[in-house]
């Protein structure tokens, strides 16, 4: 079973925006891992600027490097 890369609360990017409404968040924070689906983990994600949760592939996510 593969292990998850990404710890709750980090914040991710989403690499791919194919099939995405405009408006869709492109930065979330992670609230939850989940199963792996076709071999790679899953996690639950939200934005809270957009009151918008989905659940997102690992393969699909980058973490967000924050700069001071």
């Amino acid at each position: 079973m593969p292990t998850h890369r990404f710890a709750i609360g980090q914040l991710v990017r989403l690499t791919t925006t194919k099939g995405l409404s405009p408006a869709a968040a492109s930065t979330y924070t992670v609230e939850a891992a989940m199963p792996a689906y076709h071999n790679s983990p899953q996690y639950r994600l939200w934005n809270a600027d957009l009151h918008q949760q989905r659940v997102a592939l690992e393969r699909d996510l980058e973490a967000v490097i924050l700069t001071t």
